[in-house]
């Protein structure tokens, strides 16, 4: 190993090429980060300071003082080349234009044609970086949100760098240029062995670099290739297949609920250390990986609710409407292992049944997972049909459940998801009912009457007994009117009518069906509504 200082003129227009090696997580700063670069530099420039140190780039020499792959400082580098890049754009100046051009994309100047860029980063965005970037080619504004995380990075970063240059001049831009390339150093550090730079990549993560879980699964993936450095590549296209599949920001989310579709016990330590014991027990990791990819599949079903039978569909969607996830596990083992005689729909069915019981009886986690635990352990034990829909038959309170629903539901965190099942209940399977935007709930019996229609009908006992049951509530769609809140109950069906114009809702439309909202009328639609739960939640 050897380190030395230089300057990043000695690092960018030398005939040297970086590339960013596949354990490395993907480009990750963002417009915070690069705006924060943007201002110290020119802050030293200003104040003519004789050096900038920008921090280490440690890296394993591949082709003696040509090529190398950055172990660290991958982040600083590319940013580097996403200012030098823009500043080029930014300048009129031929003569400066192609300095900077040499920094990061060298043109052979008897054919024009450019060369290899100095940096290359990992294969799923360097196409993006080269065009984009180094190159310059603008993108529409209205496909920057569809790109994947590190791609919208670079792309939003240069932005950043564009805003900078507007407010400068271009003589400014260019002695900034200058100050960058001559002023601003590194320390640069050379191994020279996969296996050295690879431990002293391990060795600065465990000092707090900010990873991921599922930048440090990726880590233990390659550390178990145990030194076959030649089966990098392969291991990396692997990944990449993955992250393609899942999407980067949810790697971490589901690589939670794959651990726990395979364990079905709680989490004991941290996930990508619970993880690195699974890839030792499956021994290669390309086995590992290619069955974290195939239940990688079925997550983005559940997520995209990728399910054409109507039952299936309707279950799921009342499973995304619940305030936890831990039902998640347990469908992903179902999906990812057939269990024969148990279809798709009739397990989703029974998994939307005991979620929404146990939701409404308020159990706490542990008393949840435990029903799930018991469902992930039948299915990757092989067990019959009968034995999984035994499990949520033993695991059911009907009545409690329909106790704890028929009491005072009213700011429970479940009290919109019920209301908007019960809403789609009654409707044939084949319809189902998608709800965005704003919904709130409103209490046709006002919470505090004062109008004379409620106080003239209710005493205090009647209102205190039903104001917050499931008889008296109702959804609409945008925000509650408070105002409205006490209006007597002709004055409050006008408004629900026109609330119906946007979102209509079966549920508001029979209170408004009603003459006059009495004890007996709460009563009795509570009781529907209460039998309409039964119909759909009892197991």
């Amino acid at each position: 190993m050897k380190a030395e200082e230089r300057t990043i003129s000695q690092i960018l227009t030398q005939q040297i090429c970086y590339e960013i090696p596949p354990y490395q997580r993907p480009y990750s700063w963002n417009q915070e980060n690069i705006q924060q670069l943007l201002e110290d530099l020119f802050e030293a420039y200003e104040a003519q300071n004789r050096e900038y140190f920008i921090g280490s780039l440690i890296t394993i020499e591949r082709t003696r003082d040509k090529h190398y792959d950055v172990v660290d400082g991958q982040q600083r580098l590319t940013t580097l080349n996403i200012i030098i890049a823009r500043l080029r754009d930014h300048i009129a100046d031929g003569a400066s234009k192609a300095l900077l051009q040499g920094c990061i994309l060298p043109t052979n100047p008897l054919t024009g044609q450019a060369e290899q860029p100095r940096l290359a980063l990992r294969k799923k965005d360097q196409a993006f970086f080269l065009r984009h970037i180094l190159e310059g080619q603008p993108i529409a504004e209205n496909n920057i949100n569809r790109l994947e995380t590190p791609q919208r990075n670079l792309i939003r970063n240069a932005h950043v760098v564009d805003e900078f240059c507007q407010g400068k001049t271009e003589q400014e831009l260019k002695l900034l240029a200058n100050y960058i390339l001559t002023s601003v150093y590194v320390v640069f550090v050379t191994t020279f062995s996969f296996d050295s730079a690879y431990r002293l990549f391990n060795v600065l993560n465990a000092r707090g670099m900010p990873l991921s879980n599922a930048d440090l699964i990726k880590n233990s993936l390659f550390d178990h290739l145990n030194g076959q450095a030649h089966k990098s590549n392969d291991l990396e296209e692997s990944w990449l297949e993955l992250e393609s599949t899942i999407g980067i920001e949810r790697l971490d989310t589901f690589f939670g609920h794959y651990r726990t579709a395979l364990t079905a016990n709680k989490a004991s330590s941290a996930l990508h250390e619970e993880i690195n014991l699974l890839i030792k027990g499956v021994g290669n990791p390309f086995d590992f990986l290619d069955s974290v990819k195939q239940a990688a599949v079925q997550y983005v079903r559940i997520l995209d609710r990728d399910f054409a039978d109507p039952k299936a569909l309707r279950a799921l969607n009342a499973l995304r409407r619940v305030k936890y996830e831990d039902w998640i596990p347990p469908l992903l083992s179902f999906l990812s292992l057939n269990v024969e005689g148990l279809g798709e729909a009739e397990f989703l069915d029974l998994l939307e049944k005991i979620t929404m019981q146990n939701w409404i009886r308020r159990l706490g986690s542990a008393a949840r997972l435990t029903t799930y635990f018991q469902l992930i352990r039948a299915i990757r034990n092989h067990r019959t049909a009968d034995d999984i829909r035994a499990i949520f038959k033993e695991n059911a309170h009907n009545e409690e459940f329909l106790r704890f629903l028929g009491s005072d539901i009213y700011g429970q965190p479940f009290t919109n998801a019920v209301l908007l099942r019960l809403e789609e209940a009654p409707h044939d399977e084949s319809v189902t009912l998608i709800y965005s935007g704003l919904i709130t709930i409103e209490h046709v019996l006002p919470q505090k009457p004062s109008d004379s229609y409620w106080v003239e009908r209710f005493q205090p006992e009647e209102h205190q007994q039903w104001v917050h049951k499931l008889g008296n509530l109702t959804p609409l769609s945008g925000r509650k009117n408070y105002q409205a809140q006490n209006y007597s109950f002709d004055r409050k069906k006008k408004i629900y009518q026109e609330k119906l114009q946007t979102v209509s809702f079966t549920l508001t439309k029979d209170v408004c069906a009603h003459d006059e909202w009495t004890v007996s009328a709460i009563e009795k639609r509570h009781t529907d509504l209460l039998q309409r739960a039964q119909a759909t939640w009892s197991i």
